[in-house]
């Protein structure tokens, strides 16, 4: 009698290890993941901004899967351990953000991920033995369809590149001697939000003085650039569009005009 209890226990605890070991990858893959999203020129309110919307998408895909695991095996007893899975898979999330720095301030990301790993794994649990014939197929295809949200949302990116530029005059003795547009390197250029408020994406031009942000999603910024040479600072709107459908148009900033002098046209 005690030899049978075993042989039925030890199934049980064998499927909710692989529900954690299952989702526990899952939820680190999707955070490494997560970095092919952003661009290095990202600031910190981007990152957290987009990280944000990135658990709330992708997270219950995988609370979801796992419950299914735990519940296959274990009608009765599947429902009640599932929550328990969820909330670990919960923690271990909010472990891995709080590691990468990327946890947001706002408690409602730590509840909602809590809250949301107990109810999708329990869900996930219920359905379970409704489709335990057709399991394997119904997780992978949860883990495919993570991976079309997942492109979905990276072909959903574009970047913003252009060139800044200003026009140099020459006067020799007072009188205009020539006329030239010269490109500004290491001039900081920004993307803000449509309120101009926050700074999410900032690099510098290079040496023949163009930028280039990268992983920035389609929408409506002000893109700003600040005069290394004077106190002068421009703002310009600009429109993301998808990469794959062309991409943002090239953006020139043109800084205000400077005049140089020279002495005497002869000595």
């Amino acid at each position: 009698m005690v030899a049978r209890s075993n042989d039925e226990v030890q199934p049980a605890w064998l499927v909710l290890i692989a529900a954690v070991t299952a989702g526990a990858l899952a939820v680190l893959a999707s955070l490494l993941a997560f970095d092919l999203l952003i661009g290095d020129a990202a600031t910190r309110a981007a990152e957290l901004d987009r990280v944000t919307s990135y658990v709330y998408w992708s997270q219950p895909f995988i609370f979801v899967m796992a419950g299914m695991i735990a519940g296959a095996r274990d009608s009765r007893w599947g429902p009640v351990r599932a929550p328990v899975v969820g909330l670990v898979l919960a923690s271990i999330c909010l472990m891995g953000l709080r590691k990468q720095d990327l946890l947001p301030g706002e408690s409602n990301v730590v509840i909602w991920l809590m809250t949301s790993g107990a109810l999708f794994a329990l869900g996930g649990a219920l359905v379970a033995p409704l489709i335990k014939d057709h399991i394997g197929k119904v997780v992978g295809g949860i883990v495919l369809l993570g991976f079309v949200a997942f492109a979905w949302t990276y072909l959903n990116l574009g970047s913003v590149s252009g060139v800044v530029q200003r026009e140099v005059i020459t006067r020799v003795a007072g009188e205009t001697r020539s006329m030239e547009t010269v490109r500004i390197p290491d001039a900081d250029v920004a993307l803000l939000g449509p309120d101009s408020a926050r700074i999410l994406y900032a690099t510098q031009t290079n040496r023949g003085g163009r930028y280039h942000l990268r992983g920035v999603p389609i929408g409506e910024y002000a893109l700003r650039v600040w005069d290394p040479a004077t106190s002068a600072v421009i703002t310009q709107r600009v429109a993301v569009e998808r990469s794959i459908t062309g991409g943002t148009p090239w953006q020139t900033v043109a800084l205000p005009t400077l005049t140089e002098e020279s002495g005497p046209l002869f000595e």
